[in-house]
């Protein structure tokens, strides 16, 4: 009984550490942006509100990144999918609605990366999955998708709003 106690201490001890290893090696969730630069962070965005630039649209410069946490979007895709969904805060995708039904998958997620989106949307029938990819933007997002299988063809215009 006493030996079996003095290796249950090391072996608990193992797999937590084998546990939280496994964590670590997790790709980052989405939601927030890898542009770590704050240069022009706060000078274009205070005393904006509210004013006309005169530019007509608010796609950011080539590499900058998007603020798009906590933005809704709808849109469909070119094989006639079509979603409303949520870009939230912790890096989740909520789908309020897939093609008429409510899809709300944990795994669902985005990121933003520069001036680059990845959206990846989890637990279709017969595909399996959705990623798509491309430049984000306010307003309107061209994306291009590929499925689970590998196939791609799923070209995705989405509106914010």
């Amino acid at each position: 009984m006493k030996k079996t106690r003095i290796l249950t201490l090391p072996a608990v001890a193992a797999v937590s550490l084998l546990a939280l290893t496994g964590c670590f090696q997790l790709p980052p969730v989405g939601g927030t942006t890898t542009d770590t630069s704050t240069e022009d962070t706060g000078s274009e965005d205070t005393g904006s509100e509210g004013t006309d630039s005169g530019a007509e649209s608010e796609a950011p410069e080539e590499g900058a990144s998007v603020e798009l946490a906590g933005t809704a979007w709808s849109g469909s895709d070119s094989v006639g999918n079509a979603m409303d969904l949520v870009l939230e805060e912790d890096g989740t995708v909520l789908l309020n609605d897939w093609n008429g039904e409510n899809w709300d998958e944990p795994s669902d997620t985005w990121v933003v990366e520069g001036d680059q989106i990845t959206m990846f949307i989890s637990g279709i029938r017969d595909i399996q999955s959705l990623e798509y990819t491309g430049t984000a933007a306010l307003d309107t997002m061209s994306l291009t998708g590929v499925d689970g299988n590998g196939d791609s063809g799923y070209d995705l215009t989405l509106t914010q709003g």
